[in-house]
């Protein structure tokens, strides 16, 4: 697992910041004179009080991290960061996608790992510039069709949730790369998904599917696929290996 791990792009564990980045890491750390430079806030687990205009005023605000706070919903002062690309709001208290974030025109990254949400708003669909969205460790059911909208996305991670399919609204993101759906009751792979140009990861770990489509040659990309703890037989094993040969990592 480990193996394959390592060749899935961006795979690293979702307690994990930004390694190369100088960050403010507290809100006092913020005075008049640097915050029209700020371009990284680091917040996660701080016991700090987060007001609704935390984040005013913070006009070159790139990264922002407001993961372990217990948020239950956004500051407003969040929207108006017109330079946001990356948004953690991993482990909070959300139900619901905040509304309005697709105000962050330049959004690329949003990572709401580990809240309570049971569906996601069509509304993410302004969004239209993000590339990775990381919504593990939730109660999603379905993707709106909605969201075929966002083009850009290469990554979509699911783990841990109640899809009973694979979305389809997935078949819509040429761009897609990266597709994980580890622990969810999925019991069949749609032929479409081996169709995906550009596909290079698919982790289905720990799902209900016994076999995959009987047609594979469409994965012309794919480095590596991720099937331990589904119940899969011997000979479908076997078939799978041959029929995606020596260049993919299959983990069984």
């Amino acid at each position: 697992m480990i193996a394959a791990c390592s060749l899935l792009a961006g795979c690293f564990d979702n307690w994990g910041r930004p390694a190369d980045a100088t960050a403010v890491t507290s809100l006092k750390a913020l005075t008049p004179s640097n915050r029209a430079e700020v371009a990284r806030l680091y917040l996660r687990g701080s016991k700090e009080t987060i007001a609704d205009d935390s984040f005013a005023d913070l006009p070159k605000l790139r990264e922002l991290d407001l993961s372990e706070l217990k948020l239950k919903k956004l500051p407003t002062s969040v929207l108006s960061l017109k330079t946001l690309k990356t948004l953690y709001l991993a482990r909070n208290d959300f139900d619901a996608v905040p509304d309005g974030l697709a105000q962050l025109t330049e959004l690329t990254y949003l990572n709401m790992d580990g809240n309570r949400l049971a569906s996601v708003p069509a509304s993410l669909a302004g969004a239209a510039r993000l590339r990775w969205l990381r919504l593990n460790e939730n109660s999603i059911h379905e993707l709106p069709k909605e969201l075929a909208a966002l083009k850009d996305i290469q990554r979509i991670y699911l783990k841990h949730n109640q899809l009973a399919a694979v979305p389809e609204v997935v078949k819509e993101w040429p761009l897609l790369e990266d597709l994980l759906l580890d622990s969810n009751p999925i019991s069949a792979l749609p032929d479409w998904v081996t169709q995906l140009p550009k596909l290079k990861s698919v982790s289905l770990a720990n799902c209900k599917l016994t076999k995959l489509p009987d047609n594979l040659s469409g994965w012309r990309k794919l480095e590596s696929l991720v099937l331990s703890g589904c119940p899969i037989s011997a000979d479908e094993a076997k078939r799978i290996r041959r029929e995606l040969g020596d260049d993919v990592a299959v983990v069984f």
